[in-house]
């Protein structure tokens, strides 16, 4: 679904039908602020408040999800579009959860095995350190995931694991607690950038699949 082209039919619908944002907001028990969002493409409204707003705007919910006006005639057809886009970005959300699940649970299993196998320090900060960036990296494709399925803005508003983690490594050669070069001392960026890479590439390749089909 086209957030931006919903968003902009929505003010459309709302300036038809001589309503404010504050009093089309007063009327589904939402701040001004909240249908601004949806009317700049930021977020959709919750799924409690599709009916609502269809109601208030007289429009149907193919229409709402379509961002357009729509002949009768041509209702089924775009009914259908309409599923079909839901369908896809359910398997997505699907796909999304089970890697993060994946992720989350090798980060687990990592942050024990410097206890079961007794590593030395220099392998066991290596191994938490894997652990902790796969938790995190699971734990932003569940954000992702989430905010596919709710239209969500999210911000991120820290400096990020890895920049955090190269931080902390320098602090540690530094002060001399560990030995390793600095190639390995910079090693969260370096990672951190190629596996940006490699899910950019996924994303690119899965699009080009899905093309052919």
């Amino acid at each position: 679904m086209d957030q931006i082209k919903i968003g902009k039919f929505i003010a459309q619908q709302r300036k038809e039908q001589n309503l404010t944002q504050r009093e089309l907001g007063e009327k589904l028990g939402v701040s001004y602020k909240a249908v601004s969002k949806w009317e700049t493409g930021k977020c959709l409204p919750d799924a409690s408040l599709y009916n609502p707003l269809c109601g208030e705007l007289n429009i149907t919910l193919t229409e709402l999800f379509s961002g357009e006006r729509i002949e009768t005639e041509r209702i089924p057809e775009k009914a259908d579009e309409v599923l079909s886009d839901v369908m896809e970005n359910t398997v997505a959300n699907g796909v999304l959860s089970v890697v993060a699940t994946v992720f989350t649970s090798i980060a687990v299993v990592l942050f024990f095995i410097p206890t079961l196998k007794g590593l030395d320090q220099t392998l066991s900060i290596i191994t938490i350190s894997a652990g902790l960036f796969l938790l995190l990296l699971g734990q932003s494709l569940r954000l992702s995931s989430w905010k596919r399925m709710n239209g969500k803005t999210v911000k991120n508003t820290g400096m990020g694991f890895s920049s955090a983690l190269t931080l902390l490594f320098i602090g540690l050669k530094l002060t001399g607690y560990i030995g390793w070069s600095w190639i390995w001392v910079f090693s969260p960026l370096w990672i951190g950038i190629s596996a940006v890479i490699v899910l950019l590439l996924s994303v690119w390749a899965v699009g080009r699949i899905r093309k052919k089909w």
